[in-house]
């Protein structure tokens, strides 16, 4: 779902009051896309919204601005797709149909679209375990607390393919998203401590980072 048809939806549903307010978040984002800032954060949102008479960077993360967390997340998917040269696809109506509350059937819709962008960066992860990384697999008989699975050279990755890897676990996406690395296994969870991405994914990211930038 586009900004643009997420904001209409979600006004639709809002007092006057409150409609201004997620018009002048609207306007902010759209600004932040033109003079093409890679900025969409809560707090620099809030902060040009509170300049502006609008709501704070604290009133955004309230209970009552779930409204305008969903359209800034809107607008950070968009963006993320342009900047990898795509246009973000419009969700099957047929499953959006079958929802008759339009709150609810808004923040469906921006759910399935991060969920599509999840599934390539998904993809792309499994290419590049499949194609490009070798892990030595050798078993030691001799079990030592030096040892380690190698990584050799891996194939340069394109630009675009280290901006979907990186954007992944940025404090950015974390933060639009609510969600926490686990320190304890490297895995990603939601705001109610449910596991988004399964063990390990943080970290598995990075190497592939640090392994391509050498």
């Amino acid at each position: 779902m586009t900004p643009d048809s997420l904001f209409t939806s979600l006004s639709s549903q809002l007092g006057t009051r409150k409609q201004r307010s997620l018009q002048l978040i609207h306007q902010i984002c759209a600004e932040q896309q033109e003079r093409n800032s890679h900025d969409f954060s809560i707090a620099t949102i809030g902060k040009l919204s509170k300049a502006r008479g609008g709501p704070s960077e604290q009133a955004i993360r309230n209970k009552n601005g779930d409204e305008y967390r969903q359209l800034i997340a809107s607008w950070q998917c968009t963006h993320n797709h342009k900047r990898l040269g795509r246009t973000p696809v419009e969700q099957p109506q047929n499953v959006l149909k079958l929802i008759n509350e339009p709150s609810v059937r808004a923040e469906v819709g921006l759910m399935l679209a991060e969920l599509k962008q999840l599934r390539g960066e998904v993809r792309l992860l499994k290419s590049l375990n499949k194609d490009k990384v070798i892990i030595d697999k050798s078993i030691h008989l001799r079990g030592s607390s030096n040892s380690k699975v190698e990584l050799l050279p891996a194939i340069p990755l394109s630009s675009a393919e280290l901006h979907a890897l990186e954007n992944a676990i940025s404090p950015a996406t974390f933060e639009n998203n609510g969600w926490q690395e686990d320190p304890k296994d490297h895995s990603v969870r939601n705001q109610h401590g449910r596991k988004v991405f399964e063990t390990g994914f943080v970290s598995a990211i990075k190497t592939v980072l640090d392994h391509t930038k050498k």
